[in-house]
């Protein structure tokens, strides 16, 4: 179960990487000047401050779901 979800962390974080990449190219190559290439770059700026953060939200999840687990074999060593 841990394991599942620091996979899907970094599958999204790739997703959210790939993502980011694609938006600067449409900055790059096809809006380039104007109010719309202003707020696309502002745009841009609010998705890079995602880029890792699903990682790394991934691995806390990671820890609790290993500490639940290891919570509940010390309480019923037979549960698990």
């Amino acid at each position: 179960m841990a394991s599942y979800f620091c996979a899907q962390g970094n599958h999204l974080n790739i997703m959210v990487k790939n993502y980011i990449d694609a938006v600067e190219k449409v900055k790059s190559n096809a809006i380039k000047e104007g109010e719309v290439a202003e707020a696309l770059e502002a745009y841009i700026t609010y998705v890079k401050k995602l880029d890792e953060q699903i990682k790394e939200i991934s691995i806390i999840v990671k820890k609790q779901v290993e500490d639940f687990l290891t919570q509940i074999d010390d309480a019923d060593e037979y549960l698990f």
